[in-house]
């Protein structure tokens, strides 16, 4: 493939990733607004769109061995905590935007403990052990096991999480 041509599978990965959850987003809108027929119609367009993202993705990055899946998302993980976010932070600091300091703070605390749970599945593989996730709605947050009374990273409740299997 050529360098273009990946630049270009790039660009169009993100913008149909992009699509994905601004459709979503506008389908919730549409329910909240009683437009059944709507939302069903930005859910169904975010649909394809995630099959167009995917098939991108298909050509960018190869699919490999559960445990080396786990190694290479342990090490993106580990390069947007520990350089991505603190540049973004220091930027948003530089500017004094609030939100945005907070929404990459929350965001780089979750992708540390993203990391952390990459590490120990890599043992649960090993043990074969069993867990269940809960994932924080509003920040993206995840706990190995049982849900926690609030989240450790945003401080809320129980409610916002999400339980995954």
């Amino acid at each position: 493939m050529t360098e273009e041509t990946r630049r270009n599978l790039e660009t169009a990965f993100a913008g149909e990733a992009k699509a994905y959850f601004r459709l979503l987003a506008f389908a919730g809108q549409a329910d909240k607004e009683n437009y059944p027929q709507i939302a069903g119609l930005f859910r169904a367009v975010a649909q394809a769109e995630a099959v167009h993202a995917r098939n991108h993705f298909s050509r960018l990055e190869r699919i490999d061995s559960t445990e080396n899946n786990l190694r290479y998302a342990f090490e993106k993980e580990t390069f947007v905590n520990e350089v991505a976010y603190p540049e973004f932070i220091r930027q948003a600091w530089a500017e004094e935007d609030r939100d945005a300091i907070w929404a990459f703070t929350s965001a780089r605390n979750a992708e540390e403990r993203h990391a952390r749970l990459y590490k120990i599945a890599l043992s649960h593989l090993i043990a074969e052990r069993s867990t269940v996730y809960q994932v924080c709605s509003n920040c993206g947050w995840v706990e190995d096991g049982p849900r926690p009374e609030q989240c450790p990273n945003c401080q809320q409740p129980a409610s916002v999480f999400e339980e995954i299997r």
